[in-house]
């Protein structure tokens, strides 16, 4: 499967909210990138479901503005979506 970020709910929040999901083909993921910040496995709650889609719950780190959130791994990188802090 290739990366594929599908969704990122809430779109919007403040540095520290719990949790933040996204949702898509991440099964493969290793990083995922918050704008400037780099987020490893140990920084996320991961869940696959049976039809294939996996969840990242994640805890948004410290930021400003609107960032861009991109999962890596295997040697891929996935679309971006968009973050706006508050």
């Amino acid at each position: 499967m290739t990366l594929h970020i599908d969704s990122i709910d809430p779109p919007q929040g403040r540095a520290g909210q719990k949790w933040v999901t996204i949702r898509g083909d991440l099964d493969s993921a290793t990083t995922v990138r918050w704008g400037d910040t780099k987020l490893s496995a140990e920084d996320w709650y991961e869940e696959t479901y049976p039809d294939g889609h996996t969840e990242l719950d994640i805890t948004v780190p410290k930021g400003a503005g609107t960032v861009h959130v991109v999962a890596e791994g295997d040697g891929e990188r996935s679309n971006d979506v968009e973050f706006t802090y508050e």
